[in-house]
């Protein structure tokens, strides 16, 4: 058996599987007021995980998709999580005594994701791809020839005006991708004092000039990636990217001005759901017990 956890900034998601076939599974909370809370509830989660387990099964391997960049299979800080601490997620679990040495395999979890494009979604059909998250933030996953790049990847930290004043600040710098056109940027930027969300954002206030705008500067960010990577296709997750796809994804002419890369990839929404992050976790446990 092998435990996923999808852990995210508002939502927890974990089940167990076995032989490609998803069995229990929760969806709760995340409880990240401390690093104590967080390890708690991985720590619930586990028990229940292995209460649900019958005759002489067992967990051989446990993933987890965490909302910040890795290292070593290490958590450096976490915006969603409200961290900027280094977590040992393995540690912890270790320490917990309940599943032994098994492995623990802690990744980015918008590589998770990819794993998950990669084996269940559009990846049966392109061997290059990226599979870009446009949602509170914006991260990209890149497949070339069949295999997910992995690595420290903040193609949504690209500067794309530098020039522009007021100046748009996000961590050690400003007016980049996410602070010009992700969900928390487009809140940022056009958000009102009842902090309304982006969907009525895009219903009540955004102009078409604005639209025009976003649709810009996404196509600037994605000329990079396609500059990159050069991808067959963009597949668009988020849900930024997928509630408003026909109003922000760039055509083909504005993509064009942004890469002299030929052809031009195609633009796909998803067709993977919201356990997309567990089902990359399982895919990454299992590649990793079949070495």
């Amino acid at each position: 058996m092998i435990l996923a956890i999808d852990l995210g900034g508002t939502k927890t998601q974990a089940a167990l599987f076995h032989q490609d076939e998803m069995g229990w599974c929760i969806t709760e909370k995340t409880h990240a007021e401390t690093v104590s809370d967080l390890i708690a509830q991985l720590e619930k989660i586990i028990r229940q995980a292995l209460a649900q387990l019958t005759d002489n099964a067992k967990i051989n391997a446990i993933a987890i998709g965490v909302p910040g960049p890795v290292a070593k299979n290490v958590m450096h800080g976490s915006a969603p999580l409200g961290t900027q601490e280094i977590i040992d997620f393995a540690q912890h679990i270790r320490a917990m005594g309940l599943v032994g040495e098994v492995p623990v395999i802690i990744k980015n979890d918008l590589q998770m994701a990819g794993f998950s494009e990669l084996y269940r979604g559009y990846g049966r059909d392109y061997q290059n791809f990226c599979l870009v998250s446009l949602s509170t933030g914006i991260g990209v996953a890149p497949v070339l020839s069949g295999h997910l790049l992995e690595g420290k990847l903040e193609l949504g930290h690209q500067v794309l005006a530098a020039d522009l004043s007021p100046a748009l600040p996000c961590t050690n710098h400003a007016n980049c991708w996410v602070a010009l056109a992700s969900g928390s940027g487009i809140a940022s930027r056009f958000g009102m004092p009842d902090a309304i969300s982006t969907e009525e954002i895009f219903l009540s206030v955004l102009s078409d000039d604005d639209i025009r705008q976003l649709r810009r500067y996404n196509a600037q960010g994605f000329g990079t990636i396609v500059s990159a990577y050069d991808p067959q296709a963009i597949v668009i997750m988020g849900s930024l990217g997928l509630q408003q796809f026909e109003k922000i994804i760039p055509d083909a002419e504005e993509l064009a001005a942004f890469t002299i890369n030929r052809p031009l990839p195609v633009f796909l929404k998803t067709k993977q759901s919201a356990d997309i992050g567990i089902w990359g976790a399982y895919f990454v446990a299992k590649e990793f017990l079949n070495g």
